[in-house]
């Protein structure tokens, strides 16, 4: 006979809680890789290295091509595979959300939904950028899905983040303010 030393509705609390602390820490994953796949993203452009594996979604046919790695090989395909793992990280929380949806803000679900839309969208336009042979509008698409899906990740993370006030919102406006116009005197 099992019983529980909590009372039922703590037990719930307790569960939608861990849930809750779970899917927030994916989301913070998944923004903190997203962040890192930009700036390989970036690298990758900067070094001219777009290009340089010849075929999507492989890279010279492999999935590791180890016979053609090379500083530039390597940032292209390790752009694929955090790409990759993003994606993956994005379904996930997809499913979770949507199974675990009653102990989940409402929002959840769907946001979630609208994230892995933006990924199926990026991956779209990051094998176009290399079938295209790096066109302009499509590697700006790029960096502008990578933005928006960014902007989404840290905005659905920060609102699973518990609120604590510290009471120092009126110093945070003097400081944002004065960094503001500081940025515009320089």
């Amino acid at each position: 006979m099992a019983e529980s030393v909590f009372p039922p509705q703590l037990e719930t609390s307790q569960k939608r809680s861990q849930i809750q602390k779970w899917i927030r820490i994916l989301v913070w994953d998944i923004a903190i890789a997203t962040l890192l796949l930009m700036a390989v993203g970036s690298a990758t452009r900067v070094m001219n290295a777009g290009l340089a594996c010849p075929d999507w979604p492989w890279c010279y046919g492999q999935l590791i091509p180890s016979q053609q790695m090379n500083l530039q090989v390597f940032l292209e395909w390790f752009h694929r595979l955090d790409a990759a793992l993003i994606g993956i990280g994005a379904i996930a929380l997809v499913a979770l959300s949507w199974w675990y949806r009653h102990d989940l803000p409402s929002w959840l679900p769907w946001a979630s939904t609208f994230a892995l839309g933006l990924i199926v969208f990026q991956g779209v336009l990051g094998g176009l950028t290399v079938t295209q042979l790096l066109r302009f509008d499509i590697v700006t698409a790029h960096l502008g899905t990578a933005m928006l899906f960014l902007c989404t990740a840290i905005a659905m993370a920060t609102m699973l983040t518990p609120y604590q006030s510290t009471g120092t919102g009126a110093r945070l406006t003097v400081v944002g303010l004065t960094a503001a116009i500081l940025i515009y005197l320089q």
